[in-house]
């Protein structure tokens, strides 16, 4: 008879066997485990009849057929569920809870900087971020749904009914973060610099609203010149004292004390330039280094306009070019009338057919306007305004360079004049008159024609000589050539001929003489006096001028050096080399620190029209200040760390920083 045991090998293939040897039974470990743990009954179910529970297998015979029956019966899985399934597919309740809280602060996170980016591209753009009524429309979340197609996670966050985070408010709180955020990178830069210029100018916007741009003017250390725009201010009135009071503000709030300021720049209105009470007066009565300077473009335009009002040809000329604007521009009924009839007739065909319009009164306005025209006065107006005010128009390009200084915008204005000094001669009114003929000739305009003659009125009359009248027309045309040519360039010498000039041409003169080893004593006295603490010690920047005087002999521009070769060439020294010259660095800064022109407030008033227009005319004035310095400033926009900016959101609130975390 053979004896049977148990085999080693079944442990192989069930893996719940144990095997007691000094009985030599054989038990489920997992169901007896189950029991003893209580996990599992012994009054449910067989489990008494069980041997693998009670009392031991011994049957190896037919151990593999007991082995794999036991293994399917009810109780065997339901302790192999309670021991191995559930232990090994489920967690600790407060790991489950920590992790899923953890899983839903990263998803949180994810769609918060997506509402932020998305936040940040349409302030840089100038895109309005609301819609017209109902907010589902509007161009913020329309563009993230669009985003979600590739993200799904923000499809359920922009399903959820509340803490979606993207209320009016917290569009507002982080363009407030991040409008703030560039004003301390922009303050930060300006700081470095240590002197600047301000600049301001006053703009009504859309909602009819005063509002006063303020903006800053930096050089750095490689003498690159910055015009950083910072913000606007609503005001009710525009007396030189609110304006005054809102320049402090500004400088206060990014920690720039008024004792840097080195200059001034705004238009020449009464409440900006007053000799007595005008802003540019109250900021040099607290700081007398903040050298002020007429915004040279509005000087400019000004000059050109004194010359237009006092002279009767040109006057009478572009009131008739103005009336004909109003005529075809004003109307898109008689603009396409004139579009059609131009491109059917010739592109370059002046005029339009008066038979095309049936009104009454538009016709005789074409009438009008016709007769007018084809005199000789206004033909020799149109030509002599187009001579003439294409050389301010050049002038006028120039000065908007924002790398230009107030010293070189003289040098250009003088150039200017020089330039029309030099058609005041017979030589070129003669080829001047020439081409007028001949354009007369071209178009069939009446030919010239002398006055009557009148004698002057006796009120007017001196002396008992009698008045003199012009023999021929070409004498008379010839007055009116020179006297705008007179007018224009006196306007001009007299609008550029400010007081601030002299500080910036002795500053210009002291640089090139010491870089020509000239003498410079009567400047450096005037600089020392006016910059007294800026250059506390005379005889180190004497020392350092004559130091530069050394270091640009060596140059090709030695002979005949200019303020662009000096700052060439001192960029171009190391950093040592710059040191042993600081004073005479300091001095190149003072000069381009002061702006030409004004043109950044004049921009940054386009920025504002563009940002509040009648359709966006409702919003807050910290919204559009934010979103204005996003959109103006659109690199630093480009460079803002989100993660930093949602950083500072959270921190406000407990509750953010619960649902969020930290990025």
């Amino acid at each position: 008879m053979v004896k049977r045991s148990f085999n080693r090998n079944w442990f192989s293939n069930w893996h719940w066997l144990h095997y007691d040897s000094s009985q030599d039974l054989s038990f489920c470990h997992t169901c007896v485990k189950a029991v003893n743990e209580g996990k599992l009954s012994l009054a449910s179910g067989n489990i008494k009849d069980s041997p693998f529970v009670c009392g031991g297998f011994s049957n190896w015979k037919d151990a593999t057929v007991a082995f794999a029956r036991h293994e399917q019966t009810t109780t065997h899985k339901k302790a192999v569920e309670v021991l191995v399934t559930i232990p090994e597919t489920t967690r600790d309740i407060g790991e489950m809870l920590l992790t899923a809280h953890a899983e839903g602060k990263k998803i949180s996170g994810q769609c918060l900087v997506t509402i932020a980016e998305n936040i940040r591209f349409l302030a840089r753009q100038g895109i309005a971020l609301r819609g017209d009524e109902d907010e589902k429309d509007s161009n913020f979340i329309q563009l993230l749904h669009l985003l979600a197609i590739k993200q799904p996670e923000l499809i359920n966050w922009m399903q959820q009914k509340t803490s979606k985070y993207t209320s009016a408010q917290i569009q507002n709180e982080l363009l407030s973060i991040m409008g703030s955020s560039v004003v301390r990178d922009i303050a930060a830069k300006i700081q470095n610099a240590k002197h600047f210029c301000i600049m301001a100018d006053e703009v009504t916007d859309a909602s009819n609203k005063e509002q006063v741009v303020v903006c800053f003017r930096t050089v750095d250390e490689e003498f690159v010149c910055s015009e950083d725009f910072v913000g606007v201010y609503v005001v009710e009135t525009t007396k030189s004292d609110t304006i005054v009071h809102i320049l402090k503000d500004t400088m206060i709030r990014m920690n720039l004390p008024i004792t840097n300021c080195r200059g001034q720049c705004y238009d020449g209105a009464a409440n900006m330039a007053g000799h007595r009470n005008g802003v540019a007066a109250q900021i040099l009565a607290e700081e007398s280094r903040a050298t002020y300077t007429h915004c040279y473009g509005h000087a400019l335009n000004l000059a050109a306009s004194d010359m237009v009002k006092k002279n009767k040809i040109l006057r009478d000329t572009l009131d008739t070019v103005f009336e004909i604007s109003k005529l075809v521009k004003f109307s898109p009924k008689r603009e396409a009338i004139f579009n059609r009839l131009k491109s059917e007739l010739a592109p370059s065909t002046p005029g339009f057919l008066k038979d095309s319009v049936t009104d009454s009164e538009v016709r005789a306005r074409i009438i009008g306007i016709e007769a007018t025209m084809s005199r000789f006065d206004f033909l020799f107006g149109a030509v002599l305004g187009e001579r003439l005010l294409k050389h301010t128009d050049n002038l006028s390009r120039t000065l908007q360079s924002p790398a230009l200084t107030a010293s070189e915008a003289q040098q250009c204005a003088m150039l200017t004049c020089e330039t029309l000094c030099m058609m005041r001669s017979s030589e070129s009114f003669d080829l001047f008159w020439e081409r007028v003929i001949l354009l007369q000739e071209k178009y069939g305009v009446q030919e010239p024609l002398l006055p009557r003659k009148r004698k002057a009125p006796t009120h007017l009359e001196v002396g008992s000589s009698t008045g003199y009248f012009h023999i021929t027309v070409k004498e008379l045309y010839r007055q009116q050539y020179f006297e705008c040519l007179d007018l224009v360039i006196s306007a001009i010498r007299e609008r550029f001929d400010q007081p601030g000039y002299a500080v910036l041409l002795n500053l210009e003169s002291l640089l090139l003489k010491a870089a020509k080893n000239e003498e410079y004593s009567e400047e450096l006295h005037f600089v020392l006096k006016h910059y007294h603490d800026d250059f506390a010690d005379a005889s180190r920047l004497e020392t350092q001028l004559e130091l530069l005087g050394v270091m640009f002999s060596s140059t090709t521009e030695k002979l005949n050096p200019t303020l662009d070769a000096v700052k060439y060439h001192v960029s171009s020294l190391s950093l040592a080399q710059r040191a042993s010259i600081s004073d005479a660095c300091s001095l190149l800064k003072l000069i381009y620190v002061t702006p030409a022109t004004n043109v950044v407030s004049e921009r940054s008033a386009s920025v504002l029209r563009r940002v509040k227009t009648y359709l966006r005319s409702t919003m807050t004035q910290m919204r559009l200040n934010n979103i204005m310095i996003l959109h103006a400033h659109k690199e630093r926009t480009d460079a803002l760390s989100i993660p930093s900016c949602l950083n500072e959101f959270v921190a406000l609130n407990d509750h953010r920083l619960d649902v969020f975390g930290k990025f």
